[in-house]
């Protein structure tokens, strides 16, 4: 017995080291706040065993993922939230911090109009003229992006038109674009990824006469319903938003809700569906397989229905789809899903990690986006999928004057466009206005990306890794570029144009954006007039920093005590003005506006308030570098207080020897200059208010020029 003894304990100092051997290795990439993956489903939940491979191609074709089902977790499903719409014609829209929970704790966010996490839903028409007051009540800058949407530059809300902490912007525009889903968020360069993360951000419907006479589910929130599809990282209950470290979210948001279920009638529904990832892509699928069919893109609807299994969605494009739940049965349910498992190296979120600066517990998983329970379908409900949508017009290769290429670079440790780091105040890009133009994008071997085009809708022409995806033929403004391939787009530029504003184009990966991934063009009606330096570049000045040359200052002291130069021209209400009638008995003041120029917008309100408060006593008169119809776009979205006389041949405008915008001339009783002013500031506000007063025998009024510059703003080239 005592000679086994040896042998029994180097057997049992054998098991130890096997059963130590066995034990699995904790992940050394999965710190704690991380959340944990559940062995077997919840009470009452479907096991998610593997998923079925799909048809196509990959991620590129209307096929792909399928393959590697996420582990099911054991938290109950929660109600889908819907935003709030609005609609109308004036919004007001208000960023704030807010709170939400969606874990154990409470989690600090960013929300408009007080809500906890995201903004309403803002309803549009088409031809409509709409204003956005947007109050910033945050303790640091934003900017908000109408993206998808065809308007000014200077009322993009792109990197360059930033609103300070409590200040409020209020763009006008005249809704131009088809019928769609598009979205507004922050765009703040060096911070979009933090404040889209913390939940800034909202849809936009945009309804028109074609889409509004077809059958089709348009009950917001009962059979037309909005899905924003995301994902976040906590730690200690908060979103994490560091750049590349934290690119992929392990627990799924829809709508903002974790766990998303949602009851939906027995009938066919439409469901607009937004990538707002941070990087991650989507490839759209049902539980069961079924066929649905897409009826927008992008720029709005397709021309005929297209039938799909799968639909790859990356961050920023949205799509409209029906789904057929008539098929169903009532207390039935279907998952949306994403499909995300098996992808082509290169596909955000495909990658194998489930920590670390590429990992998620999402990645490289097929897992439900909404659970959809099946409920008794809706008194008018639309039941047949129509044949025919719409008839888009796109315009041609063959007109194209110009051809471009872009090219992505670098990547370590910041992607770029064309080597070039990116500079808000310079750019060498200039389209003219009213050409048709084609682009071609190029990858470079790194990774894929997702390339959003301000200012218009284009169209796909071609890829290099696949043919074009039949649901990505209609009306785009944003695109999937692989890795290692080049997409080829035709757009053309019109209705807008501004030398000093420009439009960007970007990855829409927000954390390559932060990075620089971004490049700007202007549209110009003369190209060949686009001042540039010695390198060749053009270069944007802050508003406030218009330069005023020493000759254009002393022209405009020298206008003082000259006599007006005589004018009569019809107002936009057909009225007559003749400055020699108006300047009998009361002072006229001319305020000269160049149409595209924000200062003008912006100088617009200190005006309409002079005339307010002056009363009959003083005329304002705007004269604008435009023809009647032009002049008249501007007045529906500035909405100004005071007549405004088109000026297309610029007769007045020389007469009185404006250079810029904002350019202001005083016209004393009796028809001499009193005083003209090259740019306008609280100051010369003040100024003018006291002359009016004086020149009009009245007494002065105590006006407050709440928010106007500090130091003289001149505005832009009125030629």
């Amino acid at each position: 017995m005592s000679r086994l003894r040896p042998i029994f304990l180097v057997v049992f100092v054998l098991s130890l080291i096997s059963g130590l051997i066995a034990q699995p290795a904790p992940k050394a990439d999965a710190p704690e706040d991380r959340p944990p993956r559940p062995d077997g489903p919840p009470p009452g939940e479907r096991p998610e065993g593997k998923g079925k491979k799909g048809k196509g191609k990959g991620p590129g074709g209307p096929g792909g993922g399928g393959g590697k089902a996420r582990p099911a977790n054991n938290r109950p499903l929660q109600e889908l939230w819907i935003p709030p719409s609005i609609e109308g014609k004036t919004f007001a829209l208000t960023l704030g911090t807010s709170t939400k929970k969606f874990l154990d704790g409470t989690t600090n966010t960013y929300g408009y109009n007080q809500l906890s996490f995201w903004g309403p839903t803002l309803i549009l028409n088409q031809g409509e003229t709409v204003t956005m007051n947007v109050k910033n009540e945050l303790k640091e800058a934003t900017t908000v992006h109408w993206h998808g949407l065809h308007l000014p530059a200077a009322t993009d809300g792109g990197p360059h038109q930033i609103v300070e902490p409590g200040k409020t912007w209020s763009p006008s525009f005249v809704v131009k674009n088809n019928a769609g889903t598009y979205w507004y968020h922050p765009h703040l360069h060096e911070a979009t990824q933090k404040q889209l993360a913390l939940g800034a951000g909202g849809l936009i419907i945009i309804r028109d006469p074609i889409e509004a006479k077809l059958a089709l589910p348009r009950t917001y929130g009962v059979d037309d319903l909005p899905l924003v599809l995301t994902s976040r990282r906590f730690k200690d209950n908060q979103f994490t938003y560091d750049g590349d470290n934290d690119k992929y979210g392990d627990y799924q948001l829809t709508n903002g809700t974790l766990d998303a279920q949602t009851k939906l009638p027995r009938q066919l529904v439409r469901l607009r569906i937004l990538n707002a990832e941070i990087e991650r892509g989507y490839v759209l699928g049902f539980s069961d397989n079924r066929v649905f069919y897409q009826i927008a893109t992008d720029g709005g609807l397709v021309d005929k229905p297209v039938p799909l299994k799968r639909l790859t969605l990356m961050v920023g494009e949205r799509t409209e789809i029906l789904v057929d739940l008539g098929v169903d049965k009532v207390g039935g349910a279907v998952d949306l899903m994403a499909y995300n498992s098996n992808q082509t190296f290169g596909f955000p979120g495909g990658e194998p990690d489930t920590g670390g600066a590429n990992g998620s517990y999402l990645n490289n998983y097929d897992y439900r986006l909404l659970r959809i329970n099946v409920g008794a379908p809706t008194a008018k409900a639309i039941t047949k999928v129509p044949e025919v949508l719409t008839r888009n017009v796109f315009v041609s290769e063959k007109e194209a004057s110009a051809k471009r290429t872009i090219s992505v670079t670098d990547g370590r440790p910041h992607f770029a466009f064309d080597g070039k780091p990116f500079d808000m105040h310079t750019t060498n890009m200039v389209v003219k206005l009213g050409a048709t133009e084609v682009w071609t994008v190029k990858n470079n071997n790194i990774f894929g990306h997702s390339f959003h085009l301000h200012d218009v809708q284009f169209r796909i022409l071609s890829r290099t890794d696949r043919d074009v995806a039949e649901y990505e033929k209609g009306w785009k403004d944003t695109f999937y570029l692989p890795k290692g391939a080049s997409v080829t787009f035709v757009a053309k530029f019109d209705d807008y144009a501004s030398d000093t504003d420009p439009f960007m184009f970007h990855c829409h990966m927000s954390n390559h954006e932060d990075g620089g991934m971004m490049g700007q063009f202007i549209v110009s009606k003369d190209p060949a007039a686009v001042k540039k330096d010695a390198k060749g570049m053009i270069n944007f000045r802050a508003q406030t920093k218009h330069p005023l040359p020493a000759a254009e200052v002393a022209a405009t002291a020298a206008q003082a005590s000259k006599p007006a130069a005589a004018f009569a021209k019809k107002d936009l209400a057909g009225n007559q003005l003749a400055l020699a009638d108006l300047a009998k008995t009361k002072p006229v003041v001319l305020f000269f506006i160049e149409k595209e120029c924000p200062c003008s917008r912006d100088a617009a309100p200190y005006l309409s308030q002079l005339q307010a408060a002056y009363g009959e006593a003083c005329a304002v008169v705007g004269v604008i570098n435009a023809d009647e119809a032009g002049a008249k776009e501007w007045a529906a979205a500035v909405k100004p207080g005071f007549p405004v006389v088109a000026d297309p041949d610029f007769a007045v405008i020389d007469a009185y020897g404006a250079k810029r915008s904002v350019y202001v001339t005083v016209v004393a009783p009796g028809g001499k200059i009193a005083k003209a002013y090259p740019g306008y500031n609280a100051d010369s506000l003040t100024e003018i208010s006291g002359t009016v007063a004086k020149l009009g025998g009245v007494p002065a009024k105590p006006l407050v020029w709440k928010d106007a510059p500090g130091e003289l703003l001149a505005g832009c080239p009125l030629k």
